[in-house]
């Protein structure tokens, strides 16, 4: 008869087990038997204990840790309050005119200073896709200067070399809706498309760690103008005041980082180009504007920002015509609730 190494180990493991059966535990408390049951029963929780607590190692040897989880918020999406006021440092460059000649306000007018004025906006954003912002700004300034060009600026009659004290003054408030067209490295890409969770945009809060959206925007805007011009030489003043509602479309796109763990203090960048332009069809009055900017949150509700701002607009009552726009810097905070 042939033996094998298997037929061998096989009748040594059952005499094993069945001495172990018969064996007792001493001690003041009687034992009960221990069953080849009850010692498979045991091996298998040592097991269970050791792969539990020895991570997986890879093919080379070294071991591996899990991949991060994706966070359900990221296709579900909270709704969100943002209030971002901003100190904006901002000046006019326009041309004017009023039932004469056209004057270039920041030249001719004097009217070339930087003022420090206020930039605020307040959004709610729900789902992922969706954001309704309303903005608003006001601008003020003025200035005393010699006058470097003649002409009619409506009773004024101005002469090289005469005294003007002039003023300017603008305000815009406005409404955006703005919709996400594309995320490609979403789990969701478009407002129409499937989910799909992208394993390897995640981060270890759960979260993105980078999310580019493109996207497009409605907007309804008021702008309104004034501006005054003295002739102190001459002793003479006149004035315009103008406003306007005008509808108009826009895009933009826009892309966060996640740095939670990774750069002390800060939690995400996020970068922002914004334009859009509209007309309400009236005197060929129409605006334009452009917003970009970087902001860096310190936590998930405070963080601060830093960019520019253009709003560029023309208003014409038959009379007075302005044509030009409000520029600069601005640096601000951004309040999440």
């Amino acid at each position: 008869m042939h033996f094998t190494r298997k037929s061998l180990i096989v009748p040594l493991v059952i005499a094993l087990a069945n001495s172990l059966a018969s064996a007792r535990v001493e001690g003041p408390l009687p034992a009960e038997p221990i069953s080849v049951t009850d010692l498979m029963n045991f091996y298998a929780i040592q097991d269970a204990a050791s792969t539990t607590a020895t991570p997986p190692k890879s093919a080379s040897g070294s071991t591996t840790t899990p991949a991060p989880t994706a966070n359900a918020s990221r296709t579900a999406g909270d709704f969100h309050i943002t209030f971002s006021p901003a100190l904006w440092m901002a000046r006019v460059r326009a041309n004017t005119s009023l039932n004469g000649a056209t004057f270039t306000v920041d030249d001719e007018l004097g009217l070339n200073g930087y003022e420090a004025t206020f930039n605020g906006e307040l959004s709610a954003s729900w789902g992922v896709f969706y954001k309704v912002m309303a903005t608003g700004w006001f601008f003020s300034t003025d200035a005393t200067t010699t006058a470097t060009a003649a002409g009619s600026f409506g009773s004024v009659n101005m002469s090289i070399g005469d005294q003007l004290s002039n003023s300017f003054s603008a305000a815009s408030a406005g409404c955006e809706f703005d919709v996400t067209l594309w995320q490609p490295f979403a789990d969701q890409q478009t407002p129409w498309g499937q989910t799909i969770v992208n394993a390897r945009n995640t981060a270890t809060d759960g979260g993105y760690k980078a999310d580019l959206r493109f996207k497009a925007l409605g907007a309804v805007r008021w702008y309104s103008a004034s501006l005054s011009v003295s002739d102190q030489t001459a002793g003479t003043n006149d004035s315009w005041s103008m406003d306007a509602v005008m509808p108009g479309i826009g895009a933009g796109i826009e892309l966060d980082f996640n740095l939670k763990g990774r750069i002390p203090w800060v939690e995400s960048i996020n970068m922002e180009a914004t334009g859009g332009t509209g007309s309400n069809f009236t005197n060929g009055q129409y605006f334009t504007f452009v917003r970009a900017g970087v902001s860096a949150m310190f936590s998930p509700n405070c963080g601060v920002q830093f960019g520019y701002r253009l709003e560029d607009f023309k208003l014409d009552n038959n009379a007075a015509i302005f044509d030009g726009g409000v520029q600069g810097l601005f640096v601000g905070v951004n309040v999440k609730f």
